[in-house]
C-alpha cells in the first residue's frame, strides 16, 4: 500500500495543481486524500481506477476548503470547476509528474529552493530526509520548502508543459532532484533497510521521461546510464536477511581505476564534502588506509555529527591494524545514524573487534 501511493502521489499532484492552479492547496488536498486512502482501500478494497479515486477525493477536499473559507468569497466561483464529476477524472496523456518536475524547477526559484520543494511533491521525501541530504537541520530546510511554495504562487507561474525554450534552463535543477531521489533510495539514510527500492525505481522512471523529451541531452543519458548501473548491483549489496553486505566483501573485479582520478575531477567542480569522502574510501582501496584517512582529516567541520565520517574512518583505521580507534568510530556512527540496517551493521563490525583475536 505504501508503496503504491507512493508511485501515485506525484502524478494525482500534478493533476490536482493542474486543475486548480494552487500548487500549495492542492499539495494539502493531495495529503488528504492519500490519507483517506491509507485507511479506506484496506477495509474496502482498491478501487478500480486508483488515480481516479485520489483525484476525485483531493477535488472534493479542494471544493470544501474554497466554500468554508469566509474570507475568500470571490474565489467561491470557482468551486464549480473543482467539483469532481461523475466520469473518472481526466488525466494528461503527458505525465503529469513530469509536468510538475519541471514546474517545481522554474528559474522563479534558485536551485537551493527549487531542489528541496521538487524533492518533496515529486520524490515524496521527508523533510528530515531532504534536510539530512543537503546537511542542514531540519527546521532550517521546514521553513527553505514553505519559503519556495510561496514563491511558486506569487509568481503565477501556470501549470503546465514546459516551452521548448524553458526546458534547458530548469535542467540542471531537475537532474540534481532526480540525482537526490535516487541516492535516497539506493543508500536509504533512515529505516530498517539499507536501500529503498520504490524511490529509485521512481527515480529512474522519471529520468526515462526526461531522456524520452531530451533523447539528444547527453547528461540526462549519462545520468540515467548511472542509475541503472547502480540499480543493477543491488541485490549483490545485502544478504539473505537483508543485511549490510561491506564493500570488501562484494565483487571488485569491475572497478576502473581510471574513474577513481574522475573523483578529484568531480571534487573540484562540485565542491562537495561527500565527494571528498567518497573519493577517500577509494583512495585507500588504491594508495592505502593512509592516504584516505589524511583525506579525511578536513571534514569534520564540514560533515559534523554525520555518521557516514565516522564509519568510513572507523573502516580505514581497522585497515591500519587501529582496532581500538576502529571501535569507537565504529560505535560512533552506529549511534549518530538513523537507518537500522546500518547501525545493525556497524554495531556488529564494533562487537567484532572488540571481542576478536587480537
Amino acid at each position: 500500500m505504501e508503496d503504491l501511493l507512493r508511485r501515485l502521489a506525484p502524478q494525482v499532484l500534478g493533476v490536482v495543481t493542474r486543475l486548480c492552479g494552487d500548487f500549495d492547496d492542492a499539495e494539502d488536498a493531495v495529503q488528504e486524500a492519500l490519507l483517506a486512502a491509507s485507511t479506506q482501500w484496506p477495509a474496502d478494497g482498491l478501487p478500480d481506477n486508483q488515480q481516479g479515486w485520489l483525484i476525485a477525493v483531493a477535488a472534493r477536499r479542494m471544493t470544501d476548503r474554497v466554500r468554508n473559507e469566509e474570507a475568500r468569497r470571490r474565489r467561491e466561483d470557482l468551486a464549480a470547476i473543482r467539483e469532481p464529476v461523475d466520469r473518472t477524472p481526466t488525466v494528461s496523456e503527458y505525465d503529469d509528474s513530469l509536468v510538475l518536475l519541471f514546474m517545481c524547477c522554474h528559474p522563479a526559484l534558485t536551485p537551493a529552493s527549487a531542489i528541496p520543494l521538487t524533492l518533496r511533491a515529486v520524490g515524496g521525501l521527508t523533510t528530515a530526509e531532504i534536510a539530512r541530504a543537503f546537511l542542514i537541520p531540519e527546521a532550517t530546510m521546514a521553513q527553505r520548502i514553505s519559503r519556495a511554495k510561496q514563491r511558486i504562487k506569487a509568481s503565477g507561474v501556470p501549470f503546465a508543459r514546459p516551452a521548448a525554450g524553458e526546458t534547458a534552463e530548469r535542467l540542471r535543477s531537475v537532474l540534481h532532484v532526480l540525482y537526490l531521489m535516487f541516492t535516497e533510495g539506493h543508500a536509504a539514510t533512515s529505516g530498517a533497510g539499507v536501500a529503498r527500492g520504490d524511490l529509485s525505481v521512481e527515480a529512474i522512471r522519471l529520468a526515462r521521461m526526461v531522456h524520452r523529451l531530451l533523447p539528444d541531452e547527453p547528461e540526462v543519458a549519462g545520468l540515467l546510464a548511472m542509475m541503472l548501473l547502480n540499480e543493477a548491483r543491488r541485490p549483490a549489496r545485502t544478504g539473505p536477511a537483508g543485511e549490510l553486505v561491506p564493500l570488501a566483501a562484494q565483487d571488485r573485479s569491475r572497478w576502473n581505476r581510471a574513474l577513481i582520478a574522475l573523483y578529484g575531477l568531480l571534487e573540484r567542480m562540485t565542491a562537495n564534502p561527500m565527494v571528498t569522502l567518497n573519493r577517500a574510501v577509494a583512495t585507500a582501496m588504491v594508495d592505502g588506509p593512509a592516504a584516505g584517512l589524511a583525506l579525511l582529516a578536513d571534514l569534520d567541520d564540514q560533515l559534523p555529527g554525520h555518521h557516514r565520517l565516522d564509519a568510513v574512518r572507523a573502516h580505514l583505521l581497522e585497515m591500519t591494524g587501529d582496532r581500538e580507534a576502529a571501535v569507537a568510530h565504529y560505535r560512533t556512527a552506529a549511534a549518530r545514524t538513523t537507518s537500522i540496517a546500518e547501525r545493525d551493521y556497524l554495531t556488529t563490525q564494533a562487537a567484532r573487534l572488540h571481542t576478536g583475536p587480537p
